[in-house]
Order: structure tokens, then C-alpha cells, then sequence
């Protein structure tokens, strides 16, 4: 069963209870607002810059995507979530679009 979702509002947080992008670690559970969906969805980091997290967390009717927010669209959770939680720390495998730039110059 998921936790209960937080009852604020992503837009009207104060600026104080708003935690930098660079407080995060790898392996936080967090709550995250991802525009595109209008709710609070549990999450967990997987990276994060000065700016922005990167998180994994539940979209809506299943499955899990993969983000990076802005700090008031992200809040710590303490709640444990049996879906998501122990699946991060895992690493993010990105295409070498070199080689694939080779294949496809290569003469057929």
C-alpha cells in the first residue's frame, strides 16, 4: 500500500521549507510533483546538481519514470514505499551515440 501523499501544494510551499537541490543523495525517498500529473508521487533520487534532482518515481496507474525537477517540486519522505524504495542506486546506463554514429556512416 503507498504511503499517504503529502496535503501541500507544490506552488504555495514557503521558500523556507524548500530544501537546495544539492541537499539530496542518491537513495532518498522523496515526494516529487511532476507537472505533468498534478499529484504527489513517491520517488527516489538518483542524482542531483545545484539546480535540479534527478528522481524515479511512480507515474499514476504503475510503471516508474524518470525526472529531474526543480527543488519545490520535491520534498523528503519518510514513509517507506514496498514498489519503490531499494531500487535505486542503480547505475544509469547511457547510449554511446558514437558508435551508432559510426554504424550509420559506415557504407552499406
Amino acid at each position: 500500500m503507498p504511503p499517504p501523499t503529502p496535503a501541500a501544494d507544490p506552488h504555495q510551499r514557503r521558500p523556507d521549507d524548500i530544501a537546495d537541490a544539492a541537499t539530496y543523495r542518491p537513495s532518498d525517498r522523496v515526494w516529487v510533483w511532476p507537472p505533468h500529473t498534478g499529484q504527489w508521487r513517491p520517488g527516489v533520487v538518483e542524482a542531483r546538481s545545484n539546480l535540479a534532482v534527478l528522481v524515479t518515481y511512480q507515474r499514476p496507474g504503475g510503471g516508474t519514470s524518470v525526472d529531474s525537477l526543480l527543488p519545490h517540486n520535491v520534498m523528503a519522505r519518510t514513509e517507506p514505499d514496498a514498489d519503490l524504495d531499494g531500487t535505486s542506486s542503480r547505475p544509469i546506463r547511457l547510449r554511446d551515440v558514437r558508435s551508432l554514429t559510426a554504424r550509420s556512416a559506415a557504407p552499406a
